[in-house]
């Protein structure tokens, strides 16, 4: 039981951090509602947590995959230059 009482801390932790660093960088505009995003909050925490952090470390894989691929292509176009002389 305690360690689901802690879990769900973590993930209301890590969703409130989400979301002000969400209204930081957007503003509080017309039509959001920063009371109703605090109760989703407190109710979804649990499950938002884990699918926030699985998104964000897919798109980290991704985009290291993508700066792979452009690094190799670029080596390849260097050393396929270099032999040209």
């Amino acid at each position: 039981m305690n360690t689901l009482i802690v879990y769900y801390i973590i993930c209301v932790i890590y969703c409130f951090y989400q979301l002000n660093k969400k209204y930081k960088n957007r503003g509080v505009d017309y039509g959001t509602s920063p009371e109703l995003d605090s109760i989703m909050v407190l109710v979804m925490a649990w499950i938002l947590a884990p699918i926030d952090v699985s998104i964000t470390w897919i798109r980290m894989v991704k985009e290291a995959e993508e700066a792979k691929r452009r690094q190799i292509d670029l080596d390849f176009k260097i050393s396929k230059d270099d032999n040209i002389y």
